[in-house]
C-alpha cells in the first residue's frame, strides 16, 4: 500500500489533471517540502508537494533536481516499508469520486447526467487503501454500469422488434380479411349480375315467340 503523503497528493493531483508521476516523484516532493513523517504530512505540505510537482510537470523547475542526501532517502524509503502494513487509508469525498467518474467517462466517451454520476459513485468504496485502488473501483464502477445501460438498451430493442412483428403480423391478417371479404363481394355482385342478364334474355325470347 502507499503512504498518507502519496495518496493524498496523488488524489489532489489527479484532480487537477496531473497524473503520470512515479514513486520517485513522490519521494522527491516529500523531501522537497521537509515531510520527515510521510504517514502523518501537514496541509501545508500537501498543498506545497502539489505545487512541487505540477511545476516540475511544466517544466517549470530546472531538469537538474536539487542533490538529496542519500542517507535521508534510504531513511524515507525504510519508514515507508515500516508503516506500509499498519496503516495508509485514504478517505476521499464522494464529490471527489463523482469527478473521477466524470473525467474517466469523458476519456470514454460517455456522457452521464448528475444522477447516473450519483448511482455510480454509492457504490465506490472511498475508504479505500490508496487512491489507485479508489481510481480501479471507479473504472470496473464505469464498465459496470455500461453493461448494464448496454443490456438495458438491447432489452428495449428485443421488445420494440416485437412490437413491430407483432403490428405487421396484425396488419397482414387485416388486410387478407380485408381482402377476402372484398372477393367475396365482387363474386356476389358478378352472381347479380349474370341473374340479372339471364333473366332479361328469358324475357326477350318469350317476347320474340308471341310475335311469331
Amino acid at each position: 500500500m502507499s503512504d498518507k503523503f502519496t495518496n493524498n497528493v496523488r488524489a489532489r493531483l489527479y484532480k487537477q489533471g496531473y497524473q503520470g508521476f512515479t514513486k520517485d516523484d513522490y519521494t522527491t516532493a516529500a523531501l522537497a517540502v521537509g515531510c520527515d513523517d510521510i504517514n502523518n504530512p501537514t496541509k501545508e505540505q500537501l498543498s506545497q508537494a502539489v505545487d512541487y510537482l505540477k511545476a516540475k510537470a511544466t517544466s517549470q523547475l530546472s531538469v537538474a533536481d536539487e542533490p538529496i542526501e542519500e542517507k535521508f532517502l534510504t531513511q524515507v524509503e525504510s519508514e515507508q516499508s515500516e508503516t506500509e502494513i499498519e496503516t495508509g487509508a485514504l478517505t476521499v469525498a464522494p464529490q471527489d469520486v463523482g469527478e473521477m467518474i466524470t473525467s474517466k467517462a469523458t476519456v470514454m466517451g460517455v456522457i452521464l447526467s448528475e444522477q447516473q454520476i450519483n448511482d455510480i459513485a454509492d457504490s465506490v468504496d472511498t475508504s479505500a487503501s490508496t487512491f489507485d485502488e479508489i481510481l480501479e473501483q471507479v473504472e470496473t464502477a464505469l464498465l459496470a454500469y455500461a453493461d448494464f445501460s448496454a443490456n438495458q438498451v438491447d432489452a428495449k430493442i428485443d421488445q420494440t422488434l416485437t412490437l413491430v412483428q407483432e403490428r405487421v403480423v396484425n396488419r397482414h391478417e387485416q388486410s387478407r380479411d380485408k381482402l377476402s371479404r372484398g372477393l367475396t363481394g365482387i363474386s356476389a355482385a358478378l352472381e347479380d349480375s349474370r341473374n340479372q342478364t339471364k333473366s332479361q334474355l328469358s324475357g326477350i325470347l318469350t317476347r320474340l315467340k308471341a310475335a311469331q
